[in-house]
């Protein structure tokens, strides 16, 4: 490698690093905060640039939110694949598969409310600019991977049996009810916590785990 190529790499690998920095600053940010009270030079000084060298990677905070939004998808992703790329996985039938994917949801809510709590704030910030489905587009990119893994284990369930025939030619109806009740209790648990005290009855694990036992159950040939 040359001197020159050399430099290339690095100037490369700091860019990167930059990114990461201000994608992780804003998640941060938006997450604790929502999405309409924070400013640009909020996220330059949490990630310690200059707003100006903000503005050179995010020219607008609207790029900046969807950049942050997709960011946040994959680094979910990243972390989830080990559980799902593995012999062990591919070998489970169909309905198992599903099983385990949406007790993921479980291991989402515990460790990661900021996560749910941001795709809310994004939801409402994307309807209240009345962002267009051509801007949502790498979004919805992101979105499609992961109802890709969960078809996957629709229709592998549906093949060995393992799932209600009655799902059949209505598998993404069925991806769309399961990803729903599953995301939208999970995202509603970590907003309002123990809002109430009839709230610390039960706490979000116990009651997303009750919830993936009925869909199971319920759809189980």
């Amino acid at each position: 490698m040359t001197a020159s190529e050399k430099f290339k790499v690095d100037k490369h690998v700091l860019k990167e690093q930059r990114v990461n920095r201000i994608m992780a600053a804003a998640f941060e940010l938006f997450s604790k905060k929502g999405i309409d009270t924070i400013a640009m030079t909020d996220i330059a000084d949490k990630a310690e640039i200059g707003v100006a060298s903000l503005y050179r990677y995010y020219t607008t905070k609207e790029k900046m939110v969807i950049n942050t939004v997709i960011w946040a998808w994959n680094q979910q992703k990243s972390m989830l694949t080990p559980y799902l790329d593995n012999k062990e996985f591919e070998e489970k039938k169909g309905i198992e598969q599903l099983d385990f994917i949406l007790s993921l949801f479980v291991t989402l809510f515990e460790n990661n409310t900021d996560f749910l709590r941001f795709i809310y704030f994004f939801d409402s910030y994307a309807i209240r600019v009345d962002l267009s489905k051509e801007k949502l587009e790498d979004y919805e990119d992101v979105i499609e991977s992961v109802e890709a893994i969960f078809l996957s284990a629709i229709n592998k369930g549906i093949m060995d049996k393992s799932i209600d025939q009655k799902y059949k030619g209505k598998e993404s109806d069925l991806y769309f009810a399961l990803t729903h009740a599953m995301f939208n209790t999970a995202q509603k648990l970590s907003l309002s916590g123990n809002l109430l005290k009839m709230d610390s009855l039960v706490n979000g694990k116990t009651e997303l785990s009750l919830i993936i036992n009925m869909l199971i159950k319920g759809i189980s040939a």
